[in-house]
């Protein structure tokens, strides 16, 4: 059985390819900033067919779903349900808060994504203890004690190397994508219409 993560929630394309036994197969971690949409299927193509694999040898597909890039994560989110649809697939989805703790490899840790200006969207985990908050929002002025992904200034996490970990399972949910706040082509309907 193969497992594929991919992440496109950030500044380019992660992909991590394992086992059932969480065996690394495969992976890429490549920058592409505005070119995803052009490059993505190239790169996985290249991936896969670098490690004698077609889509239909993926037995289950997961995606990042954000928060972060909003054309990033509709493009992995559609790439990746394609693959599912035409091969009788089904996508799930983890927070891309969720693979950066996995991640971290902490037992405590607070990830949070810039949303605008000093709001942020976040996540307290305490691994050891089992507790996890909501998926948050408020404003700070400082989050120096906060692991920040895909935002300017943030890590640059492989979070597609979450699905290496035996604490992936438990934070797969659906492939909906995830922002934590309204688009900007939402918020100004919304003040256009007088809502």
């Amino acid at each position: 059985m193969k497992y594929m993560l991919a992440d496109t929630s950030g500044k380019g394309l992660a992909v991590t390819i394992c086992d059932e036994h969480r065996k690394p197969f495969s992976s890429i971690f490549l920058t592409l900033e505005n070119s995803l949409s052009e490059k993505m299927l190239w790169a996985l193509d290249g991936l896969l067919s670098g490690s004698g694999l077609c889509p239909s040898d993926i037995d289950r597909f997961f995606i990042v779903k954000g928060p972060g890039s909003f054309t990033g994560i509709r493009v992995g989110v559609a790439t990746l349900l394609g693959f599912c649809m035409a091969h009788g697939k089904v996508l799930q989805g983890i927070s891309s808060l969720d693979a950066a703790a996995i991640v971290s490899g902490r037992e405590k840790v607070t990830t949070a994504v810039r949303l605008r200006g000093r709001l942020y969207g976040y996540r307290h985990y305490d691994f050891g203890n089992n507790d996890f908050s909501g998926y948050l929002t408020d404003k700070f002025d400082n989050i120096d004690d906060f692991l920040l992904v895909n935002s300017v200034g943030g890590q640059q996490l492989n979070l597609s190397e979450a699905i290496l970990s035996d604490r992936f399972e438990s934070f797969l949910g659906d492939y909906a994508p995830m922002y934590m706040r309204p688009s900007e082509a939402e918020i100004n309907f919304d003040k256009k219409c007088g809502a």
